[in-house]
């Protein structure tokens, strides 16, 4: 039995929707309360970024009650580089709308590092820690924050919004070069 809003829970269940696919955002706006209904039953939240026009499915932090139901898509946790990468671009996101201008945020790959390395303790070996950023950007180009450009420029998507919440960048940040500078004095 098809539904009206069928498009869009595919589309929901294959990922993020995003405003630039027409036919999809407009049908899951149109039916956005039957569509958040429709995934209540199965723990999961739709959320909704129409100002930035992305949206997805979320698991619902049931833990508390009783019959909580099982996980349907386990987290996947990052490493200390990729967490640190993520908030770095989520900083730099949030400078940049604080400046105003494009809505499309582009940062290069010597920026990145420059903006990672404040957080690392001090390396004999730069080629290797350089690597591993690169390691780091690839691995967050994958999960889909980040868009290649070229060679030297990526773009920041601004899904990462929806993931980073900008109130705890600053003590995050701060934790993890905490995190860098213990790690420096076990390893």
């Amino acid at each position: 039995m098809q539904k009206e809003y069928s498009l869009s829970l595919i589309a929901l269940l294959k990922g993020i929707v995003y405003d630039h696919q027409r036919e999809v955002w407009e049908n899951l706006l149109q039916y956005e309360h039957d569509i958040k209904k429709y995934f209540l039953p199965l723990g999961l939240d739709l959320y909704i970024d129409k100002s930035e026009g992305f949206c997805f499915l979320r698991q619902i932090d049931w833990s508390e009650e009783e019959n909580s139901l099982p996980k349907l898509a386990e987290k996947r946790p990052l490493n200390f580089l990729n967490s640190l990468l993520c908030i770095m671009l989520r900083k730099y996101l949030l400078e940049r709308d604080a400046q105003g201008g494009s809505v499309r945020t582009t940062i290069t790959q010597q920026e990145i590092i420059n903006r990672i390395k404040i957080f690392l303790p001090v390396s004999s070996d730069e080629a290797k820690q350089q690597e591993k950023i690169i390691t780091a950007i690839n691995k967050i180009v994958e999960i889909g924050f980040l868009r290649k450009l070229n060679d030297q420029e990526y773009e920041i998507h601004r899904i990462i919004k929806g993931f980073v919440n900008a109130d705890v960048i600053d003590e995050a940040l701060k934790k993890l070069q905490q995190y860098a500078v213990e790690r420096k004095t076990t390893d």
